[in-house]
Formats: structure tokens, sequence, C-alpha cells
């Protein structure tokens, strides 16, 4: 089934971006006489997040080529999701073996795409039995979690990663990687928020002018970030801490390094050696090798393992609540289950319990 599934997914590309609310009705929208028609697709666009819309997209065109499969034709124009067709696509997930997580975020895209449609669909109310269905997906997968081992202060010093690195010290690239790994630990950073995914684009991702050093600190200007989506901006200060691993020092280092290259103020600021953004899977797969030059198992480790070990390096530090969420940028309580805690903690713990 999966095999027929992926040959008529090639039939189709991409339906749910080309399906415009004009192509759905008859008459023309009132928006188009007044010139709004335009306003109206990017106000559609921006009401979710790109990676959000992407999923929804994919979502939603899996949902149709379903329907194209079991029906002799789909007009979306007179189109009427049933909860039925819904249960047989959660079922049909189920046996692509997608995820609890990825089925329940095409349910999302298909009931967001009707609405942006104007294609009726169920309320919650006449979906009782796709919940019941949704339900057993989730005890049947179980609950799947990967390890996300903490890269803490201790794993980075002296002979660990960025000690590997600097011993090593044979390229710019080298430079680079020592350097992003410590603005990742210090800045409690999200792999995305100093990686691109794919292509860069300096309105999104961090540009040589994004870096500025002071005398007591560096500024990092990240344009966007998880809990910033609406590009206000956000400023971290790294300060001068002292020690070999200082990221003021650091990034002054590595500053100096990529000036010499001449860029130009929006030119990334973490690149490769050939001159390219530094990706994502670039960042990992060169942050793994590393790993395994220094004796770590790297399959425990991802990048968010720096966000993670800057949690638990600052709550081993005893470092205030209060104070961690404000390095994180956490707004809840979220930070918590970042937060590793040695077994020789707990064991204290414990004994401290039968002194009362």
């Amino acid at each position: 089934m999966a095999g027929n599934y992926q040959e008529s997914h090639g039939k189709i590309q991409n339906l749910g971006s080309r399906c415009q609310p004009n192509a759905l009705h008859s008459t023309k929208p009132i928006g188009s006489f007044l010139g709004l028609g335009s306003v109206i697709d990017d106000l559609w666009e921006t009401a979710i997040a790109p990676n959000t819309r992407q999923a929804y997209n994919t979502g939603f065109n899996n949902f149709i080529l379903l329907l194209a499969g079991i029906m002799a034709s789909v007009n979306l124009s007179n189109l009427q999701v049933t909860e039925d067709m819904l249960i047989y696509f959660v079922a049909h997930c189920y046996n692509l073996k997608l995820s609890y997580a990825t089925i329940k975020l095409y349910m999302c895209g298909i009931k967001f795409m009707c609405l942006k449609h104007n294609i009726p669909f169920p309320s919650s109310a006449e979906l009782r039995r796709m919940y019941a269905i949704l339900g057993g997906v989730k005890r049947a997968r179980g609950k799947i979690s990967r390890p996300r081992y903490p890269v803490t202060f201790n794993i980075l010093k002296d002979v660990g990663l960025c000690g590997y690195l600097r011993q090593k010290a044979t390229s710019f690239e080298d430079l680079m990687m020592q350097t992003a790994c410590i603005v990742a630990f210090f800045g409690f950073l999200r792999c995305g928020e100093f990686t691109v995914k794919t292509s860069f684009d300096h309105t999104v991702h961090l540009c040589v002018s994004d870096l500025i050093i002071t005398d007591e600190y560096v500024m990092v200007h990240l344009k966007k970030s998880k809990t910033n989506p609406f590009r206000e901006g956000v400023k971290l200060k790294l300060f001068k801490v002292g020690g070999i691993l200082c990221p003021y020092v650091a990034c002054c280092n590595y500053v100096s390094a990529r000036l010499r290259q001449n860029p130009s103020p929006d030119d990334p600021l973490f690149i490769v050696d050939n001159g390219q953004a530094l990706t994502r899977s670039i960042f990992i797969a060169k942050f793994k090798h590393v790993l395994q030059c220094i004796g770590i198992n790297s399959e425990l480790y991802n990048g968010h393992s720096f966000r993670i070990g800057a949690a638990t390096s600052a709550a081993a530090a005893h470092v205030e609540d209060h104070l961690i969420k404000v390095l994180g940028r956490w707004s809840s309580d979220a930070y918590c289950r970042y937060i590793r805690t040695p077994q020789s903690c707990i064991r204290e713990a414990q004994i401290a319990l039968t002194k009362h």
C-alpha cells in the first residue's frame, strides 16, 4: 500500500498550496474586485509559521490523495469532509507507520486547509469516534522518546569538545565549530537559531552584522526564534567570564578571522570552508564526529543538547530558577524538563529525608 501511495503522490504535487480560493468557487470573490485577493492570500500564508504550513499542506495533500484513490473524483468545490473520511485517513497513516504526533498534526492541517478553502468540516462534537481511533493509535504506537543527553560545561572544556577542536585547529572551520558550540552553550541556543535548514536568508538567520562586540560583552541579535515568532528580535549578551571557554574571547577571535574574508554585513555569520552558511545537517554531522573522536557515544546527542546542557549546568551551579528562565528565554516552567539530575543528587536528597 505504501508503494501505491508514493506512486500516486508523485502525480499530484503540493495540492494544498496550489488550491486558491478563486478555484473553489464559480463566482469571483468580492476581495478580487477590490484588489484585496492577494492581500487575503498573504494573510492566509502568514496565519501560521512556515514549517507548520508545510506540514499542514502535506497532511491535506495526503488526505486528498487518499480520497482520490477511493472515490471516482474529488471536486473541492463541493467536497464535504465526514468523520468516516477522517477515520479512514487515520488508519491509512497508521498503515504507513506514521507516528501519533504526525497523524495528529496532519489532522490539524486538514482542518485548517478546509477552513481556508471554505470546505465543510465536522465539529469536535461530531468527531468522537475519530478521536477514539486516534487514542488507539497513541496506545498502539506507545511513547517513543529519543535520548537527548546534555552537552554540559565539563564536556565542552579541557580535552572535551572544544578542547579537541582547539588542539586540532587546522582550519577556519575548526575555529567556527568551536565558536558555534560555545555561543550555543552560553546563549542557551536552539540549533535552528544559529544554523540554517537549507538556504540562507539574511532577514531570518544570523548575519555578520548580528554580532556586535563591545568592551564588556558580545551582543548577538536573534531575528527570530521559537518563542519569538513575530520577529521582534532578541538581543543576547555574552559577557567576559574568563577561562578557556570565555564566549567573549571566542567571538572576538572568530570575528577577527571572519572579517579577514571581507564579508558584507548581510553575509552569514557562521560559514564552512566553502563559504556556504552553516546548515543544521553539517553542524550535527561535525558535532557528532568530534564526540566520537573524544570517546563519547554521539547517538545520545543532537543539536538541542547544548540548550539542555546549559540548563543542566546552570542548575548544577545553583543558578536561581528565575535566572535559568531568563537565560533560556523560557516563558513557562518548561525549562525544568531540560535539567538532567545526576543520580548522586537523587541519592543525597533521599539521605536528607532520613535526617528529619
